[in-house]
């Protein structure tokens, strides 16, 4: 872009000389005006606001030295080169007084002159440049804090206040707007993007959020896009005149459109989450989004938007009672012995009812969405993957993949997701390839091993293993060379000299530890196992020692 320039002298000739002699569109610099006095100079200044002015001192009824007086009092801040005939102290000094750029005598050098403006318009268009990026610069810091600023609020990271902005960063603004939120999902993502390169990811959500932005550019302005987690936006639409016909609209183009984008056969859909309690940023907008979150994840993978409806109970609004103890774990040991059992089995429909059921039980609180929850859903997905490693039903490559897709995984959602594709590689039972004798029975030596306390029997260890019990009896006995009830009495004596050898526990807790309810059945066993009673194999063992 072009600088200007203002030429005032009261001698016509100069004025011409001024404007034809000097290279002005070589240097980049526009003549916009000339004025032969120091008031007509003022109303040239008043209307095009030069960035520069050529101006003599000694002119009629307003000198230039007034003139500039009067300009700096205005608050015009152009770069100002004054021509005189007159050396004269006084000049220079009032010139100094009020910021003038270059004090040229006459008659002028207009070569010097030419260099000196050359010299002048590089510096202003740096000062430009410098003052363009500082406006750029602090703008993107502004949004980078409000952006932030509502991030910490939809997670909750209170503890922000602990590492507080730099003192150049301008602190987040609270803002008196109500918003509408809306969540978006794009259900399948995490498992279809399973094995894809970080740049590919990137790329991905590159091109979602472009598009989720042009979006909001041509119907709804004053919309915030967050980008909440992968694979997952949010909206907040302010809530102003007409806003509920306003975020219906976004929700259905943004299903729409997103969908269009989409492979046919990557399984991908779009949901949106549409919230019906406008709030204030700083109020409600963490617990409406953890409500919304909830009801993504109970929600199925229909490509119509979800609406909530009025008068519908929010229970995030309600002070729900938590779950204690052990339901705070929210995978129990009987979910993890479900799932190796429906993966030895090949039970699909098994695995994904567990997941339907963890999903019901996540929604019904509202600390499913907690690092609790997390981690346990982590764990249970190891334990899948464990699982399915053994019974060689997963390539290796595809392994690789899943364990990746954890590692990378950040919410709840995504962990869920996971899970369902990993329940999608147990197929039918009939296409699973059978293990090998040898592969269950050291399955049931390890279920066996595992359960020396309770009262197992055939029946449980057969339907574990999903076979018959009179399979498995006749497996066990021509495998391991004994009978079932033979191998766990051995176990649980090898057990009980353990403990009787290592610890101080009575008799009475070292045979309930072991799977016998009556000290006198538990010492009539050992004695007949060890050809001594419990107190004397004690009593032996530390003589020898």
């Amino acid at each position: 872009m072009n600088l200007t320039a203002l030429l005032v002298d009261d001698e016509l000739p100069i004025l011409e000389n001024l404007s034809f002699i000097l290279p002005w569109e070589e240097m980049g610099i526009e003549v916009v005006g000339t004025a032969r006095s120091g008031a007509e100079a003022l109303d040239k200044v008043a209307e095009y606001h030069p960035d520069i002015m050529l101006c003599d001192i000694r002119m009629p009824s307003m000198d230039g030295l007034e003139l500039i007086q009067t300009l700096r009092e205005q608050g015009e801040t152009c770069e100002i080169i004054l021509l005189t005939g007159y050396q004269q102290f006084e000049y220079a000094r009032t010139a100094i007084r009020y910021n003038v750029h270059e004090y040229i005598c006459k008659p002028i050098d207009y070569l010097d002159l030419e260099h000196k403006l050359r010299e002048l318009a590089g510096q202003i268009q740096k000062k430009r440049i410098e003052l363009e990026a500082e406006t750029h610069r602090k703008s993107e810091m502004e949004a980078w804090v409000r952006y932030k600023h509502i991030i910490d609020l939809m997670r909750r990271e209170e503890d922000s206040a602990l590492f507080p902005y730099p003192t150049s960063v301008p602190q987040p603004q609270l803002s008196s707007l109500r918003y509408i939120l809306l969540l978006i999902d794009v259900s399948g993502y995490f498992k279809h993007s399973i094995g894809w390169s970080v740049s590919r990811h990137q790329s991905w959500h590159g091109m979602i959020r472009s598009r989720l932005r042009e979006l909001t550019d041509r119907i709804s302005n004053g919309t915030l896009l967050i980008s909440a987690r992968k694979g997952e936006w949010c909206m907040l639409v302010e809530a102003t005149d007409e806003w509920r016909l306003r975020a219906d609209a976004l929700a259905r183009q943004i299903t729409l459109e997103l969908d269009a984008t989409f492979e046919p056969d990557s399984g991908m859909k779009t949901r949106v989450i549409q919230d019906v309690m406008p709030v204030k940023l700083d109020d409600q907008i963490a617990e409406r989004y953890r409500h919304c979150q909830r009801l993504l994840i109970m929600s199925d993978s229909d490509p119509c938007s979800v609406k909530l409806k009025q008068g519908i109970s929010e229970p995030s609004l309600e002070i729900s009672k938590e779950p204690s103890g052990r339901a705070m774990m929210w995978v129990a040991k009987e979910d993890l012995d479900s799932i190796t059992r429906w993966i030895r089995q090949g039970n699909k429909q098994g695995l994904i009812e567990l997941l339907t059921m963890l999903k019901h039980r996540m929604s019904e609180h509202k600390s499913a969405l907690d690092g609790v929850a997390e981690n346990s859903l982590r764990f249970l997905l190891v334990h899948m993957l464990r699982e399915l490693r053994e019974v060689h039903v997963m390539a290796e490559q595809d392994e690789i993949h899943f364990w990746s897709a954890l590692h990378s995984a950040t919410s709840i959602k995504e962990l869920i997701e996971l899970a369902e594709a990993l329940a999608h590689v147990c197929y039918d039972k009939k296409s699973v390839p059978r293990p090998s004798v040898s592969e269950l029975m050291t399955s049931a030596c390890e279920y066996m091993n595992a359960r020396l306390e309770c009262d197992l029997g055939i029946d449980e260890v057969a339907d574990w293993l999903g076979i018959s019990p009179g399979y498995f009896c006749q497996l066990f006995k021509n495998h391991m060379g004994v009978t079932f009830v033979e191998y766990m009495t051995q176990k649980r004596m090898e057990s009980a000299a353990l403990l009787l050898s290592t610890t101080e526990w009575s008799i009475t807790a070292i045979g309930e530890a072991t799977g016998f309810k009556e000290r006198r059945y538990f010492s009539k066993v050992f004695h007949k196992h060890f050809h001594m009673k419990p107190s004397e194999f004690r009593s032996n063992q530390r003589a020898g020692s």
